[in-house]
């Protein structure tokens, strides 16, 4: 059955995924530290402002879905601290949890994107790598992502995963893509993920020309300046 969340649910979930990968010094966490978490403005899109009884009430929604555990206060602190349960619920390991936490707080991302941003938590050695977690996703039992139809003037695909609510404002036309896929005939075509690994390496080596063909240039100059 496919799980979905709300914006907050995705929020704070996507927080402590987060802070569990990249600061696991300070995790699990309390409930001040996932406000400041959801609030903050890098690696947040969009940018939100959610108080600490929204917080608690999303933290309650998740605990009654499996996706949180409550831990009570330990010798010599107060606060109660809370930590996902995504691998439990949904299997993912850690390639998989960096993927669907970039998705959660950014949304539709493209593969080469995502290869950037995930490096912050685990490395990706080439496109190629990202779009095997994201094959992954899309194939499991319950599918948690899907490719987006390409937007008009833009080369690369995007990826977004399927936690949203029927009647969520803010999920992409994820439709549109199963409608497109529904009317595929039986030959075999080209594998969304595949074309856009192909887009991504193509751009990726044109930005590599470019930089090549200016330290040549700079090269050159300093030659000319040393004969001269």
């Amino acid at each position: 059955m496919q799980t979905s969340l709300n914006s907050f649910e995705r929020r704070v979930l996507g927080s402590l995924l987060e802070k569990s990968m990249a600061q696991p010094d300070y995790y699990p966490m309390t409930e001040k530290a996932i406000v400041a978490a959801c609030n903050q403005k890098q690696n947040r899109d969009p940018v939100m402002e959610l108080d600490e009884d929204a917080v608690w009430e999303t933290l309650e929604a998740l605990r009654q879905k499996g996706l949180v555990t409550m831990l009570l206060p330990g010798a010599g602190s107060r606060s109660k601290k809370y930590k996902h349960e995504v691998e439990e619920h949904f299997g993912w390991q850690k390639r998989e949890r960096a993927v669907m936490t970039e998705l959660l707080l950014r949304g539709p991302q493209t593969v080469g994107e995502l290869r950037t941003r995930c490096s912050r938590f685990v490395p990706f050695d080439d496109i190629a790598a990202v779009t095997i977690v994201l094959d992954c996703l899309a194939s499991a039992e319950t599918p948690m992502i899907r490719a987006l139809p390409r937007e008009p003037g833009r080369s690369a695909i995007r990826h977004a995963h399927l936690l949203y609510t029927d009647d969520d404002e803010d999920a992409p036309s994820i439709s549109t893509a199963v409608t497109q896929v529904a009317a595929t005939p039986s030959t075999p075509q080209p594998q969304p993920a595949t074309i856009s690994v192909a887009n991504e390496t193509i751009e990726q080596l044109q930005r590599e020309l470019a930089d090549l063909r200016s330290r040549v240039d700079s090269l050159e100059s300093q030659f000319n300046q040393l004969m001269s």
